[in-house]
């Protein structure tokens, strides 16, 4: 998984935030933003790389590698390299016009070469293919960011490889594998997916301020689905790689056609996305609020929504930035959906204002819930990168209007009027409070 913009992501790469200085200056290590992280973090960053450094030499210390198995990582990085700068324009897009995680479909090849060679080979595929990725790469991701990136995936080869460990690979791709191979392949895939994916899932959750929501950063199943899928496609060319080398070239086309469709995809989900926090947007929003007010109403239980404003957000930028500013933005967002139920919907309303709808809910519970919420923005704790470096925002407030329909009565635009007219309510009395208005 890859982070590629605001938010921090998933496979064949890694989750740490901020970019590096640009230029020469990026590559000094003393200058990487990956040291002022928590300790935490940067222990668990530090323990990953060195890890991964570990299982890249070891493989080489018990049996060299043969000229065969270099030869063959050769030419996987060589379709590697023409895979990529096939998909180039198409990637570009993907990284730039979206906030979803990024799913490098490339993995295929890296997977392919562990199925057909020596685990030190396929390892320095890993590394090869990343280098390439990093220079190739016009927006050049933060070293440190890059690092953590391969090292993912090179943990998750190396527990792939162990459960190919007793195989015959020169018969693994043939059909005198039968059944056990099928079974072997596809537990390798799923193990170098959930290694890498876990990984990857922990920085994000340890970068997370105060209790990250484990549920919120796991990669959606349409993702998860796309990032097996690429394996799935490293079998299938390690075996026609096997069985008739000069047919891989054929695999590009339907590789690139994928590409097209998950971009597809993305410019859906990005056209309802808001891009600074990665809630719904407004349209999105109110087309979910509407579905559900419809579900409720059949069922003839309630419902509420919850304006949320963060008190004196301009002082926030005024004091460390709108970049600053955009960070708190995700953290509040963060939040908010970490402390509601998995079906509510929660969404940017715009600029610093936040929007809750609540299924199945009374007036009493609503009411107690937009305490619980303004409760918790209040906790917030970051450290965020400001003009003068990073910089520690705490002692945030939120002022929360509240309207409540035991039967899911009126329209969301009516839902929406009222709750905004008990926040309005809120910031008069003085701020940081929850005010709830008349049942609707």
């Amino acid at each position: 998984m890859t982070a590629p913009r605001a938010r921090p992501t998933r496979q064949e790469a890694g989750g740490i935030t901020r970019r590096d200085r640009s230029g020469l200056a990026a590559l000094v290590p003393s200058r990487w933003d990956l040291w002022s992280l928590r300790p935490r973090a940067l222990t668990y960053v530090l323990v990953v790389d060195v890890l991964a450094i570990a299982v890249t030499v070891a493989p080489f210390v018990g049996r060299p590698a043969t000229g065969q198995d270099w030869l063959v990582a050769g030419l996987l990085f060589l379709g590697a390299a023409v895979h990529a700068e096939a998909a180039r324009h198409i990637e570009r897009i993907r990284i730039t016009r979206t906030d979803r995680p990024f799913i490098d479909l490339k993995s295929m090849w890296t997977f392919a070469g562990l199925l057909l060679v020596h685990l030190g080979p396929a390892l320095v595929l890993v590394t090869a293919t990343f280098a390439y990725w990093w220079v190739r790469n016009e927006q050049h991701p933060p070293p440190h960011r890059w690092i953590f990136s391969w090292a993912t995936v090179v943990l998750g080869t190396g527990a792939a490889a162990l459960v190919l460990l007793d195989i015959d690979k020169s018969t693994l791709l043939t059909a005198a594998a039968g059944p056990k191979g099928l079974v072997l392949i596809a537990l390798a895939a799923l193990v170098r997916w959930t290694v890498n994916h876990g990984l990857v899932v922990g920085i994000i959750l340890l970068l997370s301020s105060p209790t990250p929501s484990v549920r919120r950063h796991l990669a959606s199943p349409a993702d998860t689905l796309l990032g097996l899928g690429a394996l799935a496609l490293g079998a299938a060319l390690a075996v026609l790689a096997a069985a008739s080398p000069w047919l891989v070239p054929i695999l590009l086309v339907p590789v690139i056609m994928l590409h097209r469709g998950v971009l597809v995809d993305q410019f859906r989900q990005a056209s309802r996305t808001d891009p600074k926090t990665g809630l719904a947007n407004g349209s999105a929003w109110a087309e979910m609020a509407a579905k559900e007010m419809a579900r409720t109403r059949r069922l003839g239980t309630g419902l509420a929504v919850l304006m949320v404003d963060l008190d004196n957000f301009k002082a926030v930028n005024d004091a460390h930035g709108h970049l600053a500013g955009d960070e708190v933005l995700r953290a509040v967002a963060a939040a908010l959906s970490a402390e509601v139920r998995g079906y509510d919907a929660v969404g940017r309303f715009g600029g610093e204002e936040f929007v809750v709808l609540l299924s199945g809910v009374d007036p009493a519970s609503a009411s107690h819930t937009a305490d619980r919420l303004r409760t918790r923005i209040g906790s917030l704790d970051l450290t965020v990168a400001g003009p003068g470096g990073p910089t520690r925002i705490r002692g945030l407030t939120a002022s929360i209007g509240c309207v409540a329909s035991p039967k899911a009565a009126g329209t969301v635009d009516e839902l929406v009027g009222a709750a905004d007219g008990a926040l309005y309510e809120a910031k008069r009395a003085g701020r940081d409070r929850v005010v709830t208005a008349p049942p609707a």
